[in-house]
């Protein structure tokens, strides 16, 4: 049976895709931890609420946490919430992200950057299914559906002593890598005509289409996405050609740049060099 995730506002029929999404709906039936990794923007808090509405945690809230976010200061409080004078400000009970994905899911988005003197902490949570708000007596019991993503080379972050090892195992249970959009060749097209605006993907000339098809995307369905929303902006009328292309793709975004190559005769993009800094 073919598994389908565009009602989760997920597109693509390439192989790469079937696969991923396979793989998604065996996870989902399951509570164990689930960690998504792969390039930026690539999906993955799609896939992640993917996960909890296929999941045994559909009927509760679906909590995202973003981890690269959290102040230091305050992180703990934030994640498992804190009692009301437990510290200077604290003027009430405090209901932190975990205890509100009682029975729901809580995606811990850029899991990486949890600060390192919470890792051990939340561990302690993965290995218990408990915690304790801040200032708090007693542990508090929870299930809590837990999926986090991460765009960064994770063992390399353990071998830097970034992250706690045993944290990355009790996270990498269930693990699902997203796909670049360069190994979707199939989807480019497709997703370009459902991000743009009706007739729009019409305007595109054979040799626009042919420069999609090979430019590499280091920015990945997000960057695909503002591309097009440039071009309904911006390029209203009339045809999309290639330079109307390269103008409005995001070729200043990591101080990267595209240099052109020719294939089969007409102009594209080969894989983006470093600019020395």
């Amino acid at each position: 049976m073919k598994r389908d995730l565009s009602k989760f506002r997920i597109i693509g029929e390439s192989q790469a895709m079937l696969e991923l999404a396979d793989r998604v709906y065996a996870a989902a039936e399951h509570w164990d931890a689930v960690l998504l990794t792969g390039e930026r923007g690539t999906g993955k808090e799609l896939l992640a609420r993917a996960i909890h509405r296929l999941g045994p945690a559909k009927g509760g809230k679906f909590v995202v946490v973003d981890c690269a976010s959290l102040h230091p200061a305050t992180a703990e409080s934030s994640l498992f919430g804190h009692e009301r004078g437990s510290f200077t400000g604290a003027v009430k009970r405090h209901i932190g992200f975990l205890e509100s994905a009682h029975e729901g899911s809580a995606f811990l988005d850029e899991v990486s950057s949890l600060p390192l003197d919470l890792q051990g902490c939340f561990l302690r949570f993965l290995e218990e299914g408990s915690f304790t708000r801040v200032g708090a007596a007693k542990a508090i019991q929870t299930q809590t559906r837990v999926v986090a993503a991460s765009n960064r080379d994770m063992k390399r972050d353990i071998a830097a002593g970034r992250f706690l090892p045993d944290l990355f195992d009790r996270l990498n249970v269930l693990r699902i890598e997203t796909p670049p959009l360069r190994r979707r060749e199939d989807d480019i097209l497709l997703l370009f005509r459902h991000f743009m605006n009706p007739g729009g993907a019409e305007r595109l000339t054979k040799e626009a289409a042919e420069f999609l098809l090979h430019y590499p995307f280091p920015g990945n369905v997000r960057e695909l996405k503002n591309l097009c929303r440039r071009l309904s902006v911006f390029h209203a009328k009339g045809e999309i050609t290639p330079e109307m292309l390269k103008c409005n793709l995001d070729h200043g975004s990591e101080r990267e740049s595209p240099l052109p190559i020719v294939l089969a005769g007409k102009e594209c993009y080969k894989k983006p060099q470093k600019i020395p800094r």
